[in-house]
C-alpha cells in the first residue's frame, strides 16, 4: 500500500474537450504526487459522499478553505498513477481529517488492498466537494428525458420522446443562455 498521510493539497480536473475528458483527483503531499484517474461518475459520486460524511461526521461548520492547495508544481510524471476501480471513506473525527482510500484492478483482484491512501484535512476536503461539483458540471449538457449527455446537436435518440424527433430545449445554467 503507498500511503501520502496528509495531503498538502488535493484536485480533481477534468482533461480534453467535452465528450472525450478524463478525469483525475491530483494530490501533493511533500515532494510525492499521485494521480488517481477514474469515471466521470466516480468522481461525483465521490464529491457527494465526502460531502455527506462532512456533513454527518464532522461536528464543525465553518465555510470552506478558499482552495484545496497550490498543485502548480504537479508537473506530467507523477509518482503515482492509478486507475481507480474501487474508493472508500472514511472520517478521522480527532484530526477533522477525511481518509481517501483506492484501489487498481491489480490491488483487487490479487487481495492486496487498499493499493492507496491519503488523508484530507476538512477545510481542503470541503473546498475538493465544491471544486469536484464545478468539473463534473463543466460537462455536455444532459437530456431532460432520458438523462443521457447531448452533443452539439441537441437532436439524438432518446427513448424518453417515444420516437418523436422533436427538438428539445435543453435547460441551462448559464443566464446568458436562457
Amino acid at each position: 500500500m503507498i500511503d501520502f498521510g496528509l495531503v498538502d493539497a488535493v484536485d480533481a480536473e477534468a482533461i480534453g474537450p467535452p465528450g472525450e475528458r478524463t478525469f483525475r483527483l491530483r494530490a501533493m503531499a511533500g515532494g510525492n504526487r499521485a494521480a488517481l484517474w477514474m469515471e466521470k461518475e466516480q468522481l461525483a459520486a465521490l464529491g457527494r459522499a465526502i460531502s455527506r460524511l462532512l456533513a454527518e461526521r464532522s461536528p464543525r461548520r465553518e465555510e470552506p478553505a478558499p482552495s484545496s492547495g497550490d498543485l502548480r508544481g504537479f508537473g506530467d510524471q507523477p509518482d503515482v498513477d492509478l486507475r481507480v476501480v474501487r474508493l472508500g471513506l472514511d472520517f478521522e473525527n480527532e484530526g477533522e481529517r477525511v481518509l481517501i482510500l483506492a484501489d487498481d484492478e491489480e490491488a483487487l483482484s490479487g487481495g492486496n488492498t487498499p493499493a492507496f491512501r491519503m488523508e484530507v484535512g476538512r477545510g481542503h476536503a470541503r473546498a475538493l466537494v465544491t471544486q469536484i461539483t464545478e468539473v463534473v458540471a463543466a460537462g455536455r449538457p444532459r437530456c431532460p428525458l432520458c438523462g443521457q449527455p447531448v452533443d452539439g446537436d441537441p437532436r439524438h435518440f432518446c427513448p424518453g420522446s417515444n420516437g418523436h424527433s422533436e427538438v428539445l430545449e435543453i435547460p441551462t445554467d448559464d443566464p446568458e443562455q436562457a
